[in-house]
């Protein structure tokens, strides 16, 4: 098992290219996040990101870079520690 932190993001469905920008200019700048696609809930869509674990914590400098660019309607939840996958 892999160890890994996530976070679980809301949005509202009408953010949803703004979103997927900013998930794809993170992807580059952390090249091993994760990001799923939930189902969407109640007018929101909703993604899980995660971050492997490899002696660091890539998901901090992500939350930090995340949060000043969010808007106020979304929901960053996280990070929570778990373990993915076989070894």
């Amino acid at each position: 098992m892999e160890e890994e932190y996530s976070f679980n993001l809301t949005i509202p469905l009408a953010d949803i290219e703004v979103v997927q920008k900013l998930l794809a200019e993170a992807k580059t700048r952390t090249p091993a996040m994760r990001v799923s696609r939930k189902t969407d809930r109640a007018e929101q869509a909703r993604f899980y990101l995660s971050f492997p674990f490899s002696g660091t914590r890539p998901d901090l400098s992500f939350e930090k870079w995340f949060v000043v660019r969010k808007e106020k309607s979304w929901d960053l939840f996280g990070p929570t520690y778990g373990r993915w996958g076989l070894c």
